[in-house]
């Protein structure tokens, strides 16, 4: 197919010279079926996500989608590393409401990289509002599901992340019971992160459960954790009590 060529070479201009003999009077007919014409358009778009500017990539995107394909969960993948090369990390949750259109938003690997990419790096305020809005749509579609997704690790972890840092600490605690649920382990980077959240809503209470939550899946953050619950805040004498237990129980299991 002459789509594949072009991609072999990695040649735009000549996928576009391409693309106008196809658009030209009924030579579309010449693709074959329906099967063919998505491929055909699918290896056009992927090349111009490698290619060419997002702007141009996404026009184009605009134009084939949905009129003259749907693209496949490989073909999303394309247009999030499209963004991902360009920086513009902030059009996600759009493109999540467009993978969720087409029937993708259950398939393991596409809610694993929309969350990494999200998750990535701290972005501003307003990007992380955002992002955790996508996040809370992305864990509905999932618990929606007939046979909810089977989630990793690394997903829980992205997902809890993103709660943490747009400061909605019901649903970053909400997330971190996952883990136990689907028999998962949270990094202590994850852990250390709902921390500061959890110091921005100024919840003492909350910040032991979470250093008790450290000990019980027996993470090195542990002591560490209940060092800064004790400097970063106002504990009562009776809280003050209850965290030297958490760390000594931790420290007895660790024996």
């Amino acid at each position: 197919m002459p789509s594949l060529q072009c991609l072999d070479l990695k040649d735009v201009q000549l996928a576009y010279r391409l693309h106008r003999v196809v658009e030209t009077g009924e030579n579309w007919k010449m693709m074959g079926d329906m099967s063919l014409q998505a491929t055909y358009c699918g290896r056009f778009l992927k090349l111009l996500c490698m290619m060419e500017h997002l702007d141009i990539a996404l026009k184009w995107y605009k134009e084939l989608v949905p009129s003259m394909f749907y693209p496949n969960s490989d073909g999303m993948l394309d247009i999030l590393q499209a963004l991902d090369m360009a920086g513009r990390l902030d059009r996600i949750p759009q493109i999540w409401k467009d993978i969720k259109q087409l029937g993708h938003g259950h398939r393991p690997h596409i809610v694993e990289e929309v969350l990494a990419l999200m998750a990535r790096e701290t972005q501003s305020p307003e990007i992380q509002v955002a992002f955790a809005d996508c996040a809370a749509d992305v864990h509905d579609v999932q618990e929606r599901r007939r046979i909810p997704l089977e989630w990793s690790a690394t997903a829980l972890g992205n997902c809890t992340l993103l709660f943490a840092r747009a400061g909605r600490t019901r649903e970053t605690w909400n997330m971190l019971q996952l883990f136990k649920k689907h028999n998962r382990v949270p990094s202590d980077s994850v852990m250390f992160e709902v921390l500061n959240c959890i110091k921005q809503s100024d919840s003492p209470d909350l910040a032991l459960d979470l250093v008790k939550l450290a000990s019980d899946f027996s993470l090195h953050s542990a002591p560490k954790l209940a060092e800064k619950v004790q400097k970063e805040f106002q504990l009562s004498e009776e809280q003050r009590s209850a965290l030297g237990e958490i760390v000594a129980m931790n420290s007895n299991s660790n024996e």
